[in-house]
């Protein structure tokens, strides 16, 4: 009777041993994580997030001014006026700023400590081209077949290269011709724009054993023709026969005292 009281108090013994081990392991591992937790939602409160203002691709007119947009620093989700660091790269190589005076790819970059957020900016040409001028001209129906329709039409660009070219659709028969002329640039930007020609019946001659000049009507339109080379100048009437066997005759046309067209009969 007394071993098996001894035994018994042996494993009460035991049992308590082994729950004292359980506790002191319980309170070790809940002491543990209570440090390890701690610092972990102070990394927690400390961490920052770098997001950039504006859209990652940019595009830059070029010739324009690259106004950057920056970024900002988030500190546990909230927006803070903390400062950045900005580095810009051309091809992998670090530069001072975006030259907009070239086309070209450029990386943007924004640094917070460890924390970095990127952009990229593109410039090119997006820019069409501008007309200076596109004239009306008046020309006769003898000068269609030699008139240059480019001629009096001039474009600029940022780029500093354009191209004009006009559609050559001008006949040869009186009237008003609408003529589409494009500008482009080197980036193909275009632009397009119309011109009118007016085309008026010229000066004609017709020989038959005497010259027949035929003057264009126009309103206030003064006829002359000359014998001696444009030494002088007699006046005449819109249809006119002159008298002559040899040499050359020159017929003009003024308006409001200035010469508005000539042209010139050799008589072999």
């Amino acid at each position: 009777m007394q071993k098996r009281f001894k035994v018994f108090h042996l494993i009460i013994f035991f049992i308590i041993i082994l729950l004292s081990i359980i506790l002191f392991y319980l309170i070790i591992k809940f002491l543990h994580e209570k440090k390890t937790y701690e610092p972990y939602k102070k990394i927690q409160k400390s961490q920052a997030n770098v997001v950039i203002n504006g859209d990652y691709l940019t595009y830059v007119t070029l010739g324009e001014k690259y106004i950057e947009p920056g970024a900002t620093v988030y500190l546990n989700g909230k927006k803070t006026s903390n400062k950045v660091i900005t580095t810009y790269y051309d091809n992998g190589e670090q530069v001072f700023s975006i030259d907009t005076k070239y086309d070209g790819d450029y990386l943007v970059e924004y640094r917070y400590g460890k924390n970095i957020a990127t952009r990229a900016v593109i410039v090119c040409d997006r820019k069409i081209p501008e007309f200076n001028s596109v004239e009306t001209k008046t020309i006769t129906d003898l000068e269609t077949v030699i008139y240059d329709v480019n001629e009096g039409v001039t474009a600029y660009d940022n780029s500093g290269k354009v191209d004009v070219l006009c559609d050559n659709s001008l006949g040869s028969l009186p009237g008003n011709y609408v003529i589409s002329c494009k500008a482009v640039d080197v980036f193909k930007n275009i632009n397009t724009k119309k011109r009118l020609i007016k085309v008026i019946p010229g000066i004609k001659f017709n020989y038959r054993d005497n010259l027949e000049i035929t003057f264009p009507k126009g309103e206030n339109y003064i006829y002359k023709y000359s014998l001696d080379s444009g030494k002088t100048f007699i006046d005449c009437n819109q249809t006119t026969k002159i008298d002559v066997n040899e040499g050359s005759v020159i017929a003009a046309v003024y308006l409001n005292g200035e010469l508005l067209m000539s042209n010139t009969y050799y008589i072999n």
